[in-house]
């Protein structure tokens, strides 16, 4: 495979919930995020930005993401369940987001009809 397109760190910075995440974890999956994007028919210099998303959205599916709430003097600390992957893409915002802008980035269809 030829150089990766983007970095754990670029990864990491859209995505801070995956500071956990080791970077040898994280580029783990950019190579398989890259896999996907390299051969997409869209311009390079769309594709660090598709592949960072799309490794965002892989690294998302398994881990568990803290939350908090404050109401008043209580506050609840808990941990919610891995991401339901059932749901493909739709699953993260992240794989929103990477389907949003491939749509974008995809060359526009022009249909023509000759009379």
């Amino acid at each position: 495979m030829s150089e990766p397109l983007t970095t754990p760190a670029k990864v990491k910075s859209i995505a801070k919930h995956l500071s956990s995440l080791s970077d040898e974890q994280v580029l783990l999956l950019i190579e398989d995020a890259q896999l996907e994007v390299e051969d997409l028919p869209v311009a390079t210099k769309y594709k660090e930005k598709l592949t960072r998303y799309l490794a965002a959205h892989f690294c998302s599916l398994n881990i568990r993401q803290a939350q908090s709430e404050t109401v008043g003097p209580i506050k609840r600390t808990f941990t919610s369940s891995a991401i339901d992957s059932s749901k493909g893409l739709d699953a993260t915002p992240f794989g929103q987001e990477y389907q949003r802008l491939l749509e974008s980035y995809k060359p526009k269809k022009i249909n023509l009809t000759v009379i």
